[in-house]
């Protein structure tokens, strides 16, 4: 068996210099490459040999370059090239360097803004896409990705089919789609649209404002149900002003959706011009049918006019003993016309008072009841009835299409349907396989309704029997039980995920059956996850075809040392970058001053992030603006990315708890202890770099040779103006001193030789790290610290933050 290898050196494509893996799935590896012809990059799609014996993924991927190359749009992939050279099959395409929404969400909910502009745009792809004929079928996060300018481009049309054309790759009752995404008709298995694409735009849409998907549930049943029974999830308070669209995006009925991609743009276009406060621009020349109230009324009043007639000569009829005419089988089409014809022929009138127009509604409503009662209208279900609907409905999702007529089956009694059922949805991209049948569990012989009669029936007929001798009693014909039918168990093999570290959880996403270790499956595609607290979820398609397969996955620490990040706020947006520091020792304070001495060991026991940069203006006033807090003054220097100044060690314990409840994660301001550590960055010397010169590294009033310094004026520089130390972080000399948590003690006499800061009863001052841009050269090393009121503000001090993990 031909395998890909994963390096780059093993590939040869002639026309193509492989550069690098860009990405790799379960039925291809994507490679970034140099089209030699034309000299430029592209993202070469390469199939992995395995699959081309399969007929079907040969066909999907041949399918995608055929669709896209029809495509031309600028929020869609562009085909440059499709072959085939010895076993490999290949597609080059655009070459999208900016990553993919889901990439994006991994860091958190997006801004609103932005979650409406890459749905615009991914609308007018679908929109594309559906007037030349095509459903994507497959749209979810990792399929929208982004040019260098921030574009969004949609790709991987492997499973997009034609509205109008019917293949081979999908048959009635199969599913196709990534279960978090599909469409409530795309979990029945029923024929789609372009609004099939719109409701899953909707779901992506939804998860970039929430970063989490609408409907969830453990098993790909569970969460087709939900598709389609559950309501349309509300969205938090912060962003009911997209419910609207929400709603639209999520209908159950196709007909209450967005109907093409253009009337999702006009929605978007309208609400944006709204929060610009600018006039909303008309919508599309498809989209702009009004109705006036004056035109409802008289359609209804025609309507009924047209009912009452039909119903009072249908009295008169009876009255007089005459048959009653035939009702024509058009009469519901005919009086949907007159309210079309009415609504379209009304001339625009003068607008009259909602009161007037209100009351004649109300009455005409309730003639319309009042008659529907003395004619017995209205016909009343039974529970009964909607609970069959539902099971109905449920069916639908559980059970396959019947390859027969469904009204033959539909009039089959349950005890005439051989053997037992079993739940399938069928997936062309996730190949959800059905639920797992052990051998060693028989099926248990049912009586039915049918045998229980026909033995009443015989114990009824004995004695008649009796009197007509023997003879005939034995003459009687003994039916032998029909063995039942056995289908062809296909082969299985071993599947075996070693994961470390351990207590992982391994889970198998698209199958029902729980994994356990050496689980027997079918050949197929089976999508393996797994997940543990404090480490980053590995997720993989893996490929079982003829043999067992051992797969071993080792976990990384999500937080794991240099790692930079930034949390999501519930209200929009995101904190300060943090990054990871890991656990050490190392030498504290300073021999040869008074307040730093004596030198001390301290020992770092667990990793925490510290801010890479100190809290900026910007950090700092959403938090005063959404608290109602005056703003500090800025002196004026600017605000923006300069750091925060003119705080309080108060008022910087507050930011942090403003932080903690906008992230759900533990902020905190620093210890003594765990910024010196920090700020030394592995150094034992005064500054981290050492005996170099301090120019270019920070800024300070002698010695630093610092542009925002001169004889005549001073003030703070913007945070990463400078160079970082060796652990990632900038500015910890100079620039703005650093509020820490430590109460202020002369010196060092009583340490500790833990991270824990100093604390005490009615403690006045607290500990300022790191100097300011008018101290010397000599008060920015990694040791120095002075203290101040925690009560005070100055305009040479900031702070910068610290998080648990």
């Amino acid at each position: 068996m031909e395998v890909v290898s994963s390096g780059t050196a093993s590939l040869e494509i002639p026309g193509y210099q492989i550069l690098k893996k860009i990405n790799q799935g379960g039925m291809s590896t994507v490679y970034l490459a140099t089209q030699r012809s034309m000299g430029r990059q592209v993202a070469l799609k390469v199939m992995s040999p395995v699959l081309n014996a399969d007929p079907i993924f040969s066909e999907r991927f041949q399918r995608e370059a055929n669709i896209v190359g029809q495509l031309s749009h600028p929020n869609i992939v562009a085909i440059h090239d499709i072959g085939r050279y010895r076993s490999l099959n290949y597609i080059a395409m655009d070459y999208l360097p900016g990553g993919s929404v889901a990439d994006a969400l991994t860091k958190g909910a997006l801004e609103p803004l932005e979650a409406l502009h890459i749905t615009r745009q991914i609308a007018m792809a679908l929109d594309h896409a559906s007037n030349k004929g095509y459903v994507h079928r497959d749209l979810k996060p990792e399929n929208i990705l982004f040019r260098e300018d921030g574009s969004a481009v949609l790709t991987d049309f492997g499973v997009a089919r034609a509205v109008a054309r019917t293949t081979r790759m999908t048959n009635t009752g199969m599913v196709v789609g990534t279960p978090h995404y599909m469409s409530p008709e795309q979990a029945r298995g029923a024929a789609v649209d372009g609004r099939a694409d719109l409701y899953s735009l909707g779901v992506v849409f939804y998860e970039m404002l929430t970063s989490a998907v609408p409907f969830q549930a453990e098993e790909a049943v569970a969460i087709a149900i939900k598709h389609l029974t559950d309501p349309i999830p509300r969205l938090p308070a912060r962003h009911s002003l997209y419910q609207g669209l929400i709603d639209r995006f999520l209908a159950k009925d196709p007909d209450q959706r967005f109907q093409r991609g253009l009337d999702v743009v006009d929605a978007i276009d309208q609400l944006l011009a709204a929060l610009d406060g600018k006039t909303p621009a008309p919508t599309t020349k498809l989209n702009n049918t009004s109705v006036r109230v004056s035109s409802l009324l008289r359609a209804l009043v025609m309507t009924l006019y047209g009912t009452l007639s039909d119903r009072l000569t249908a009295s008169w009829a009876r009255w007089r003993d005459k048959p009653l005419h035939q009702q024509n089988p058009r009469a519901e089409q005919q009086t949907i016309m007159r309210i079309q014809q009415v609504m379209q022929q009304a001339a625009p009138v003068k607008r009259r008072s909602w009161l007037f127009a209100g009351t004649v509604a109300a009455s005409l409503l309730l003639v319309w009841v009042l008659f529907s009662l003395f004619s017995n209208k209205f016909q009343w279900q039974s529970e009964s009835g909607l609970v069959s609907d539902a099971v109905d409905i449920t069916s639908q999702i559980l059970l396959p299409e019947p390859v027969s007529d469904t009204s033959t089956a539909r009039n089959t009694p349950p005890e005439q349907i051989p053997g037992p059922i079993t739940p399938l949805i069928t997936d062309q991209t996730n190949q959800i396989r059905p639920i797992i049948r052990s051998e060693q569990s028989p099926v248990a012989p049912v009586e039915t309704a049918t045998s229980a009669k026909s033995t009443a029936d015989a114990d009824a007929e004995e004695p008649e029997a009796d009197t007509k001798g023997a003879t005939q009693e034995d003459s009687r014909p003994v039916s032998e039980p029909e063995e039942p039918s056995v289908e062809d168990v296909p082969p299985t093999y071993a599947l075996m995920v070693s994961a470390k570290p351990k207590g992982a959880r391994i889970r198998i996403m698209n199958i029902v059956p729980r994994y356990t270790p050496g689980m027997a499956l079918e050949p197929g595609r089976y999508d393996i996850e797994v997940s543990k607290a404090g480490y980053s979820t590995v997720r993989r398609w893996i490929e079982i075809s003829s043999a067992d397969v051992n797969l071993a996955v080792e976990l990384e620490r999500k937080f794991f040392p240099g790692k930079s990040f930034r949390s999501a706020l519930k209200s929009g947006g995101k904190g300060p970058e943090m990054v990871v520091v890991a656990p050490g020792e190392f030498t504290m304070g300073n021999n040869r001053r008074p307040f730093t001495s004596p030198e001390h060991k301290i020992a770092i026991r667990r990793p925490y992030a510290i801010g890479v940069h100190e809290i900026t203006f910007n950090d700092y006033d959403r938090y005063a603006k959404a608290s109602g807090r005056a703003l500090p003054s800025d002196e004026g220097w600017g605000r923006d990315t300069r750091p925060v100044i003119n705080v309080s060690w108060q008022d910087a314990q507050r930011y942090a708890k403003w932080l903690s409840n906008e992230t759900g994660l533990n902020y905190r301001l620093a210890s003594e202890a765990e910024w010196e550590f920090a700020a030394r960055a592995g150094t034992d010397t005064p500054f981290w770099w050492e005996d170099g010169s301090a120019k270019g590294k920070a800024n300070c009033r002698r010695g630093c040779a610092s542009e925002f310094n001169s004889l005549f004026s001073i003030s703070s520089a913007p945070v990463g103006n400078y160079k970082a130390n060796p652990y990632g972080l900038f500015d910890t000399s100079g620039n703005v001193g650093e509020w820490v948590q430590d109460c202020f003690l002369g010196d060092f006499t009583n340490h500790r030789n833990d991270t824990r800061p100093v604390q005490l009863k009615n403690c006045e001052l607290r500990v300022i790290r790191g100097g300011s841009m008018r101290d010397p050269l000599r008060n920015i090393t990694s040791d120095y610290r002075t203290g101040l009121s925690e009560k005070a503000t100055s305009r040479e001090v900031g702070f910068r933050l610290v998080m648990e993990l």
